[in-house]
């Protein structure tokens, strides 16, 4: 497992993975309705993403497997938003989400000494939810009905972890 920067091979492993239904349905997407990838789309997306001040490509076993952030970076009030996609099916389920959180997390508290981070989680990604719970993030609320997927709205569940609260040791 590595975070890395971006670089331009990335888009073309993100363009071959494509939009698994699934995958974009627990990103809050309708799964009717999934925008259809371009690669001059997906090379702009990798290159605001290599723009972005924390945002790193994970890689695993030599492939691209998704990307993670900080955004919102309040550096007054030391928190930001964590933000993580993964789009190999076949590499979900594994624990290595989790694996790029715990480094990500290391990196924000330790390097960038921020007090707090954030996430937030449409109600129904489950998998998503433990993956974030087995981080040491706390459930701290739902804004109800903040996402309409398909003719559904769904709670967003709010989550997050203080510096003091994180184990290093995972």
């Amino acid at each position: 497992m590595l975070l890395r920067e971006f670089r331009a091979g990335d888009a073309r492993e993100r363009f071959e993975l494509g939009n698994d239904p699934a995958i974009m349905r627990m990103f809050g997407v309708d799964p009717t309705d999934i925008p259809a990838l371009t690669e001059a789309g997906v090379r702009r997306w990798v290159d605001d993403l290599a723009k972005h001040p924390l945002a790193w490509a994970i890689e695993h076993e030599g492939s691209w497997l998704g990307e993670i952030r900080l955004d919102n970076m309040n550096k007054q009030d030391r928190r930001a938003q964590l933000a993580i996609g993964l789009y190999d099916p076949h590499k979900l389920g594994r624990g290595l989400g989790r694996r790029a959180i715990l480094i990500l997390l290391r990196y924000a508290f330790d390097a960038l000494a921020l007090h707090r981070i954030s996430v937030r989680v449409v109600s129904y990604n489950g998998r998503a939810i433990a993956c974030y719970r087995a981080c040491g993030f706390v459930e701290e609320g739902r804004e109800r009905e903040a996402a309409r997927v398909g003719d559904e709205w769904r709670d967003d569940v709010i989550m997050g972890l203080l510096a003091h609260e994180f184990d290093s040791s995972q």
